[in-house]
């Protein structure tokens, strides 16, 4: 009997289905299967009653889930005992969304670097789409990420409310305003992120929700694109404050009616055992982050020149 079988049939016992399962221990369903398969024979008793697809803890297997859990908390509890009588020290990788690298993550590094006991700790940075940091996540080349849009296989807590803003050039009739109605551009063509950004996905679903149809004049690769676009008078983007898009000829207002923001999110892969560092840095965020509120900028207009890194 293995430790990894027991923290399989934890998994499998709490949600009742091999696939979904899988899906949360990010390993294929032949081998929960088999795992699964290998501790009931150890055991000589069945653990699921199967019924067709679904399957269901048998009694003996409600008895020995009770120990299962106060032998892996208990586990659990000395690891992290352990852990902390002694100074932390890793490296791990943090992945993050573009707008992020400006405000928020200087924020959080400043932040975890005043307590001594995390000078031992290092990082590595991967900046990139919300589909690609995921993916590193599932395949472990990311170990904490913040992203807008978390899938479902990965364990996510919110860290920060970002606000979106209208980018328009800085010649058009509306560029004085300190905040712009949605409805008073609606007609207006826009430059919008690709159909596999997070972003586009979330600005689409509150197009539909207030039941307006957008012209899309083009679709960006990402942010910095967009602005280009925008500058060049071909129409008018929604994006976050975005560090590094220096360009005169663009001004980002306020929205109202309704206000665009989302909610960013730290995640991280629940079914893999996290090592400390990175345990450390996960707390560390969550306990200072906790509510998701907070904006991107404060200021009502944002001239992109200005904003310092």
């Amino acid at each position: 009997m293995t430790l990894q079988q027991l923290r399989y049939f934890q998994v499998l016992a709490k949600i009742e289905h091999f696939t979904k399962a899988s899906q949360a221990l990010c390993i294929t369903q032949p081998s929960l299967s088999y795992a699964m398969s290998e501790l009931e024979k150890e055991l000589d008793v069945q653990l699921f009653d199967k019924h067709g697809k679904k399957i269901a803890l048998s009694a003996q297997g409600r008895k020995f889930l009770k120990f299962v859990d106060g032998s892996l908390a208990l586990l659990d509890e000395g690891i992290e005992t352990v852990r902390l009588s002694g100074p932390v020290q890793g490296r791990l990788t943090l992945g993050y969304i573009s707008s992020l690298s400006s405000t928020f993550l200087p924020e959080v590094l400043t932040s975890f670097y005043k307590d001594p006991a995390n000078e031992k700790i290092t990082f590595n940075f991967v900046q990139n789409l919300n589909n690609a940091l995921i993916e590193g996540l599932k395949q472990g080349d990311i170990d904490l990420a913040f992203c807008p849009d978390p899938s479902k296989d990965v364990a996510s807590a919110p860290v920060l409310r970002q606000e979106l803003f209208l980018v328009i050039p800085r010649s058009h009739r509306l560029a004085q305003r300190p905040e712009i109605d949605i409805h008073e551009v609606k007609d207006e063509p826009f430059i919008l992120t690709n159909r596999k950004s997070g972003l586009r996905r979330m600005i689409g679903n509150i197009f539909r929700e207030m039941k307006i149809r957008p012209k899309v004049a083009f679709e960006a690769e990402d942010c910095t694109v967009a602005i280009t676009f925008v500058s060049l008078q071909y129409g008018l983007s929604i994006i976050p404050v975005t560090p590094n898009l220096g360009n005169p000829d663009v001004v980002g207002v306020r929205l109202k009616n309704p206000e665009f923001s989302r909610t960013v999110y730290m995640a991280w892969t629940p079914s893999r055992n996290l090592a400390p560092a990175v345990r450390r840095v996960r707390d560390f965020i969550a306990e200072r982050w906790p509510s998701g509120v907070g904006a991107s900028a404060s200021d009502t207009r944002i001239a992109y020149p200005e904003i310092s890194l």
